[in-house]
């Protein structure tokens, strides 16, 4: 039988199938099903910044005019805030058997920095910074953000002994420099991407409205053009996220170059059963091909371990757009 087992973040999990975060994973009981499902690691929900950001305004407005509390209120906005998540992380990490990954999604190192070494005292295994965002101001150029990103993930690196993961999404100029410059700031891991929530318009009530909310099978391909190029060539490990929805489809993303497959639409569409027969796929799929392990395939297919790394650049578009090959 195939052995599964593999280390992401220097964390050795039974097997690459992760439970990414979402609401499935908010509650001990949704951990435990994700882990009853036979999931290697689960990334709790995301804890968002707004939130703290909303009780930290609360409370300093009962401060007055004396800076001195209300530099002690905004801490203990921050611990207050995120009570219920620091407790969730320590029952999950009591009671699962599995690394627990807590998530943030941010912006800004002001909080953050200061916050995670909480995180870390709670026993979460890792942090996952969910560092994307939409950039909505012209103005601002894109140097701007990067450094942005990447002195926030240096900032938390810098407070934590765990291991950083950055989820980043994929609309920078050159996703290949970020992520070498996020790994040297001390990103240990990069999970491949973050998906924006789609936007859409009501028409009738002339509003906003939201998009689709859960990725489609077909969404794993971004991830794999980019983890097959950026294996082993920028310090950080890969993990992908969006579209796996199945064993096959993990495979092909492993095969790319990541070391863990991450899932969430497909556990909403078909139930944490979505995890184990992911997870049995992998195995048979290995088992019929004689194939050890599932190291024994990471990175077959990357560009680095490519004799025809053309293939991973512009190649497939001209066949595709002439008609050729």
């Amino acid at each position: 039988m195939a052995d599964l087992s593999v280390k992401f973040l220097g964390i050795p999990l039974k097997n690459p199938v992760i439970a990414g975060s979402s609401g499935l994973t908010s509650t001990l009981e949704g951990v435990a099903r994700a882990v009853d499902a036979g999931a290697g690691a689960v990334v709790l929900k995301s804890l968002f910044e707004e939130q703290l950001r909303a009780e930290l305004s609360t409370i300093s407005g009962n401060a007055g005019a004396h800076p001195e509390a209300e530099a002690f209120l905004a801490g203990m906005g921050m611990a207050e805030g995120a009570g219920e998540y620091l407790e969730l992380i320590r029952k999950a990490k009591e009671s699962s058997g599995v690394p627990i990954i807590a998530s943030v999604n941010c912006s800004g190192d002001s909080l953050w920095a200061e916050f995670a070494s909480s995180i870390e005292a709670a026993g979460a295994d890792a942090i996952e910074l969910n560092i994307g965002a939409v950039p909505t101001d012209p103005s601002v150029p894109a140097s701007a953000i990067e450094d942005r990103l990447v002195s926030l993930v240096a900032s938390v690196a810098g407070a934590v002994g765990i291991p950083v993961c950055s989820k980043i999404g994929s609309s920078f100029t050159n996703v290949g420099n970020v992520a070498s410059r996020l790994a040297k700031a001390g990103s240990r891991g990069l999970t491949l991407f973050n998906r924006f929530y789609r936007m859409d318009v009501d028409l009738d009530a002339m509003s906003l409205s939201a998009g689709p909310m859960r990725g489609s099978p077909e969404a794993y391909h971004e991830s794999l053009r980019w983890i097959s190029i950026l294996e082993g060539r920028v310090g950080a490990e890969l993990s992908a996220s969006g579209g796996v929805h199945d064993g096959a489809t993990a495979l092909r993303l492993i095969a790319a170059g990541a070391e863990t497959v991450q899932m969430c639409s497909a556990v909403y569409a078909k139930g944490y059963g979505a995890i184990a027969s992911t997870i049995g796929e992998m195995r048979a799929w290995l088992d019929a091909r004689g194939i050890a392990s599932v190291a024994d395939l990471r990175g077959r297919l990357s560009r680095r371990n490519s004799p025809s790394p053309e293939l991973y650049g512009r190649l497939h578009y001209v066949k595709a757009l002439t008609g050729q090959g």
